[in-house]
């Protein structure tokens, strides 16, 4: 597991319930890696990213419900508060805080240095490509589906997560909007070092995400 982050690994125990194309699926996780989940709907893409973001079922519901088995190893240098993020379709915002205040709350809770908490907020909002001045203030429902998912982002640089999980996180958006937030996720690994684990059906979109480093 040298240079790895984290281990996945999923396998069938009952073959009349696993969803999975192949019997087993593993993978591993570095510093910068992109790992795409691809495949049509059902066949435990979403199971897996979901266990990986620890939000999946209790110890033993997978077996039963599913017929899956999968084990998540992180490297035992990574602390438990720095593991994993997650963006999905719906956004991670917290719907009683405006844009600043979601992403002060995540520079809060990652214990970043509070002397420089608001200037630290506006240099990411800003680096998500949102407007500090006109957006700062708006709350979660006020945003367009771009702009939330960019702030959405906005959180994931904040919180400086190993890995981030996102499950479809181009759904519903326009092409440019989409384009834009593919961008950004390219340079959370590139300039930051997160590793991503992409659900997608949209193969250009990925391909934006893992481009070579300019």
């Amino acid at each position: 597991m040298a240079g790895s982050v984290v281990r996945v690994s999923a396998r069938c125990v009952d073959a009349s319930k696993c969803p999975f194309a192949e019997t087993a699926v593993s993978f591993e996780l570095g510093p910068g890696d992109v790992v795409w989940l691809q495949g049509p709907s059902g066949v435990g893409k979403s199971t897996i990213a979901a266990e990986v973001a620890g939000l999946g079922a209790r110890r033993g519901a997978l077996e039963k419900s599913l017929g899956v088995s999968v084990a998540v190893d992180w490297a035992a240098g990574v602390p438990v508060a720095e593991r994993c993020g997650a963006m999905f379709q719906q956004t991670t915002l917290v719907d009683a805080l405006s844009v600043e205040g979601n992403v002060r709350c995540a520079l809060a809770a990652a214990a970043r240095p509070a002397g420089d908490a608001l200037s630290e907020a506006k240099r990411l909002v800003e680096a998500v490509g949102l407007d500090w001045a006109r957006d700062r203030r708006k709350m979660p429902q006020e945003l367009s589906g771009g702009m939330a998912r960019r702030a959405s982002l906005a959180l994931q640089l904040a919180q400086r997560k190993r890995v981030v999980v996102l499950d479809e996180p181009f759904t519903g958006l326009d092409e440019s909007s989409a384009r834009a937030v593919a961008g950004e996720l390219r340079a959370l690994r590139e300039r930051h070092g997160a590793a991503l684990l992409l659900v997608s059906h949209q193969p250009s979109l990925v391909a934006l995400v893992d481009a070579a480093p300019t």
